[in-house]
């Protein structure tokens, strides 16, 4: 008698056995079929101490641990054996009075031959004399992109006290490639959701290295819930500590466990000591330019992108550490040209303090005749992040042997910037293409929302910001240069100009993001020279 068996879930573990695989005859095209289990689908009442399913050819299994789900867990010793056509299971943990269990072997069985798959292979039963018959079911989506997240962990648990990053639940599954997921077979109760990556398999979220994603209020399942969407991201939600300090003979280094949102240094001077952030913003550097011997005592207010804060004391001071004199580099980080007020901006890192700058070699060169040097207004030097920009206007011209605009270019010669160590810049020539009207396009969007606080953004396929506004609900985005553009929408609920992250501690989710979703069901669009794009329309 066959069994057909409906219902999904949870996790498994155990170990296969290696079995060989016989050689010649026709292919094998027909997936495993089951024939008989203990207990069988849906009984009730089950008293047995093992698992087993009996099927109508001989078997393998293939990655039982992660494939073959069983909710609640019956312990990561769990034991799987395969004799021939029978699958064997035996749990670690003992069974829980009155209470449904629900397995889905998903690719975890197949025929010996051809590794063939049995087909919505799934077993329901239950301790008691009831079958617990709700579920919950849903997406996983990725917060910033349309790319659904491969192979999540989903996980439910009941209790106030419950922390994702330390307990794992006992009730779990795992979402399909389109980031669908089941729960089946839960009681009536109030449930807590949430899911993560879990790449070192310990059932517990690794903020560090792992994208998570939660609902902050309580499910009260009293009926199926069937459209559930979690949105994920990397968020960090560690707690924010000050891990180390290293004093050599030109420097403190200060490092934290993690990178920094913002930072308020208090009681040093800049002709005491000069401080940045590092190669990232978890390192903090102070350069020793004060008396040797002597040392300074600093104040650090820093706050993480959740909003954890540390208000530390730290002293700054020679140490017996020598190291070497690290040469001047720049590297160009952005460089834009706006039609409308006809002004270039510049932006370009460096890696260790500037001490000085040469104006007179920074300007803009149209021909050998044609040379207009840069306002120093118009030069912004962001100290703690290492950056210095460059903003200029610049008229198109003509010469008088072309009648075409010429192509201008921002000069930066050699020693225009010096650092505190004394040594410059290498020359830097920086072409400024000036697009005419007709060389750009526009992209009109309508926003029709019950949202107070919104952020409308016209973003590269990279998810790279060109333009934004926001609480505008008829906007047209102009002077856009011919590339694939996507639209994306911020709730912002805190009316702070920003995304933020949320915190699973304060029971806060990150503010969620809209994706633009054309009829095609893309979700980016060309824009070519001298065209209009939409308008767009976006509910939310």
């Amino acid at each position: 008698m066959k069994h057909y068996f409906k219902a999904l879930t949870f996790l498994t573990l155990g170990a296969c056995a290696n079995v060989a695989m016989p050689t010649g005859g026709p292919r094998d095209k027909t997936p495993p079929e089951l024939v008989s289990s203990s207990p069988e689908n849906n009984q009730l009442n089950f008293t047995g101490k093992t698992i087993e399913l009996t099927f109508n050819e001989d078997i393998k299994l293939k990655d039982a641990k992660e494939e073959i789900l069983i909710v609640p867990t019956l312990g990561k010793k769990t034991l799987f054996t395969v004799k021939k056509r029978k699958l064997i299971i035996e749990p670690e943990l003992e069974w829980q009075t009155n209470t449904t269990y629900n397995i889905n072997f998903r690719d975890g069985v197949q025929d010996l031959t051809e590794g063939n798959p049995a087909e919505n292979l799934r077993l329901a039963f239950s301790t008691g004399p009831i079958i617990d018959s709700l579920s919950i079911e849903g997406t996983v989506k990725d917060i910033f992109t349309e790319k659904v997240p491969e192979k999540i962990t989903i996980g439910v648990y009941q209790s106030d006290t419950f922390d994702i990053f330390k307990h794992t639940p006992i009730y779990f599954t795992k979402s399909d490639k389109e980031g669908k997921f089941s729960i089946p077979n839960l009681k009536s109760s109030i449930y807590f959701i949430y899911a993560f990556e879990d790449k070192n398999k310990n059932l517990k979220v690794d903020s560090k290295t792992e994208k998570y994603g939660f609902i902050s209020k309580g499910i009260e399942l009293n009926e199926s819930q069937d459209s559930l969407e979690i949105a994920m991201t990397n968020v960090d939600s560690r707690p924010l500590q000050l891990t180390n300090i290293r004093h050599t003979d030109k420097t403190s280094r200060i490092r934290f466990n993690k990178q920094l949102d913002s930072l308020n240094v208090k009681g040093i001077s800049t002709q005491q000591s000069l401080f940045t952030f590092g190669s990232d913003k978890s390192e903090l550097i102070f350069y020793n330019v004060f008396p040797k011997g002597d040392s300074l005592k600093a104040m650090l207010i820093a706050k993480d992108s959740l909003g954890q804060r540390i208000d530390t004391t730290v002293y700054i001071k020679y140490g017996e550490i020598k190291t070497a004199v690290e040469s001047f580099k720049t590297k160009q980080l952005d460089q834009k040209y706006t039609v409308p007020d006809k002004t270039l901006t510049y932006t370009l890192s460096y890696n260790k303090p500037i001490g000085a700058i040469n104006a007179d070699s920074i300007f803009i060169k149209y021909d050998s005749i044609n040379l207009r040097p840069i306002d120093m207004k118009g030069v912004i030097i962001d100290t703690l992040n290492n950056t210095i920009t460059i903003k200029t206007k610049i008229d198109p011209i003509k010469t008088e042997e072309n009648e075409k605009p010429v192509t201008p270019e921002l000069i930066l010669g050699i020693s225009s910037l010096i650092s505190i160590d004394q040594d410059s810049s290498k020359r830097i020539v920086k072409p400024i293409k000036i697009p005419g009207e007709e060389d750009l396009g526009i992209v009109i969007v309508k926003v029709e929302t019950t949202s107070k606080n919104y952020i409308v953004q016209i973003t590269t396929i990279d998810n790279k910001i060109v333009q934004s506004v926001t609480n505008i609900k008829d906007y047209t985005f102009k002077h856009l240069e011919p590339l694939d553009y996507k639209i994306r929408i911020i709730i912002d609920e805190n009316n702070n100009g920003k995304w933020d992250a949320g915190n699973f501690h304060d029971r806060r989710e990150p503010e969620k993001i809209i994706l633009f979703k054309s009829e095609e069901g893309k979700y980016s669009f060309p824009l070519r020279a001298n065209w209009d794009y939409g308008p767009v329309l976006i509910k939310f």
